[in-house]
């Protein structure tokens, strides 16, 4: 299955919306725009939000995995 916003193969569970099946990065860039959309913000506002969300939700993608492949149960 692949990602109707980016094409790349989608590993992992997608992420549905109503008209669309994307990877978690698209997933989360889409829910980042929408929390700055629903914010009251432009459209700059919305776009810097959904870059911070990514990235936040990246870095703790980062953090589990990490913990995961170490081993570590804490």
């Amino acid at each position: 299955m692949r990602c109707d916003q980016c094409d790349s193969k989608i590993t992992g569970t997608p992420v549905k919306t109503a008209t669309r099946t994307l990877c978690k990065k698209c997933g989360d860039r889409l829910d980042g725009l929408t929390a700055g959309v629903m914010s009251g913000g432009g459209v700059g506002e919305a776009i810097a939000t959904a870059g911070w969300y990514s990235s936040l939700r990246e870095k703790r993608r980062e953090a589990r995995e990490k913990k995961r492949t170490s081993g570590s149960s804490t």
